[in-house]
């Protein structure tokens, strides 16, 4: 049994303080019953709950304390993971899940006395590897040791594969979904006559990925070795990157070269030949547009279509629209200390940093970005403020380059805030939101690129503000009347909750009128009773 803390009355202010205690605690947002022992803590274990495995039986049992029991459990809120049930006298969780899920619920217990108490909690159901759908994958010079299992075409750990000779290594993120092309054997094998270059590269040592076409998402990271010796003579490990045959050409791929360990290693999205080359030192010189009359088979522009006629050599792309950028010299395809590249209206700066490697397609001698005046659709949500085509496309940056566009607040569409700006990256009809900074100061958006393609200032779409409503002026509050009778305190349904806020105030009014009248008649029996 609970003790009543209204049970001793010995003075009206006495009572007076008795009952505001009372009401405070109904106004907490414990559900007690009107007029319920209010000196009962109920409360809800563990706080947490395990994770569970699909097709693996699940058990957790809640307990509550504090209160009358029997209890009865219910979930009042969220859901339970597919398979899973709540025993409603119990409390025990349990059933075989059937999907991998995290899942939020409430769940309640109520006391035999009308209180509850209620606990937010979450289950995570995880991925049943091994029941799932498996396929063993052998590995093909690479040591046998390095066999593993697929899920579903689902890599379940990450994976490190190197070959038994150390020279090939292939790591693979977990997570990594992997297009097998219906073979159950991935291998590596040297590849002794390789396709021949005509960009002046030269092979130091290639290989041929099995099966040819598979594909990973996200891309692996493809680590081949060299020794020194192997190396053409008088050539800088620098000079060293990773490329692909796509059937026609070798692609250069951005790499990065580890002298300490003579590794060099790039992101592969798929197999093919891959290989490892060089590149000979050549000088390229890149003259300004006053240098017009300065012409050598090693120049390269980086020009726009406003800008002047420029003699050069061999120009393979169109100049743009922006007007001409500031020259700069490259050595063996690094520029040896930072540029910024500024277009002649400040519209956009192009900046590279200190020895960064620019992979300019063969033959291709000038970088132009050019601004599209028909935009291309946007994604969902979002609008274009300009876009342009930078070429030639697939130039490459190692490390990204840094590149800055203005705007102007004026020719923002009213929907689009400035905080609200970004860039992104269209390819093959998609787009992809590339990490941008917005400095709503210098009116700039800034962001990194590994490569040229499509890129474009886009805004998302705010939605209209919703017109605030005027609030209504308050008229003066009408006195109820007193109740002709004190109605009787009915108990509240279990469920129902915490007291209204009328019902507190109504409640105090109610009991402390009543009260006072009692204490008033008391008194005078008593000052009747006394003599004198």
């Amino acid at each position: 049994m609970f003790s009543n803390p209204c049970r001793q009355i010995s003075s009206g202010l006495t009572a007076l303080i008795t009952i505001f205690i009372f009401c405070m605690a109904l106004s907490s947002g414990t559900a007690y019953p009107a007029l319920a022992d209010t000196s009962v803590s109920c409360g809800i274990s563990p706080s947490t709950l395990p994770d569970g495995t699909v097709g693996i039986d699940y058990s957790a049992t809640l307990q509550a304390g504090g209160g009358t029991q029997p209890y009865t459990w219910t979930v009042v809120g969220g859901a339970l993971p597919a398979g899973l049930t709540l025993g409603g006298a119990t409390g025990v969780i349990s059933g075989t899940p059937s999907a991998a899920q995290i899942c939020s619920l409430i769940v309640r217990a109520d006391d035999n006395a009308q209180h509850y108490c209620t606990l937010s909690v979450s289950i995570e159901i995880k991925r049943n590897w091994t029941a799932e759908n498996l396929t063993p994958i052998q590995t093909l010079m690479i040591s046998n040791t390095d066999n593993f299992l697929l899920s579903s075409g689902v890599l379940p750990a990450a994976k490190e594969l190197t070959s038994s000779d150390g020279r090939v290594k292939l790591s693979l993120p977990a997570g990594s979904a992997i297009n097998m092309q219906s073979s159950t054997q991935l291998g590596a094998a040297t590849e002794s006559n390789p396709p021949t270059s005509t960009d002046g590269s030269t092979p130091v040592r290639a290989y041929s990925f099995m099966p040819s076409g598979a594909t990973f998402s996200p891309a692996a990271t493809m680590t081949l070795r060299y020794e020194t010796g192997s190396l053409p003579a008088g050539a800088a490990e620098s000079g060293l990157y990773i490329a692909y045959w796509n059937g026609t050409a070798w692609e250069k791929l951005i790499s990065t070269v580890n002298t300490a360990t003579k590794e060099v290693s790039a992101s592969v999205s798929h197999f093919t030949v891959f290989a490892i080359r060089y590149m000979p030192p050549t000088t390229t010189t890149v003259t300004t547009p006053a240098a017009t009359t300065t012409t050598t088979s090693a120049t390269a522009n980086i020009t726009t279509s406003a800008a002047t006629s420029t003699t050069t050599a061999t120009p393979t792309v169109a100049a743009n629209v922006l007007g001409t950028f500031r020259s700069f010299s490259m050595s063996s395809g690094t520029v040896p200390s930072a540029v910024s590249l500024s277009s002649s209206n400040g519209k956009m700066v192009i900046s590279l940093a200190d020895n960064a490697t620019v992979g300019l397609p063969s033959g291709s001698q000038q970088i132009t970005a050019i601004q599209l005046a028909t935009t291309p659709a946007p994604p969902a949500g979002s609008k274009v403020i300009e876009a342009y085509a930078f070429g030639p496309d697939n130039t490459i940056f190692n490390p990204a380059a840094s590149v800055t566009l203005k705007y102007d607040p004026a020719n923002l569409p009213a929907d689009v805030q400035e905080a609200d700006l970004y860039v992104a990256l269209l390819e093959n009809s998609d787009w992809t939101e590339v990490p941008s900074a917005v400095d709503t100061k210098a009116k700039t958006v800034t962001a990194q690129i590994s490569h040229f393609s499509t890129y474009a200032l886009l805004g998302r779409v705010t939605a209209e503000p919703v017109a605030p409503v005027t609030p209504v002026t308050p008229t003066a509050p009408i006195t109820p009347a007193a109740p002709a009778e004190t109605p009787a305190a009915t108990p509240a349904v279990a469920g129902s909750g915490a007291p209204s806020d009328m019902a507190v105030p109504v409640l105090i009014v109610i009991i402390a009128g009543g009260l006072m009248v009692i204490v008033l008649v008391i008194t005078f029996i008593m000052r009747r009773r006394s003599p004198g």
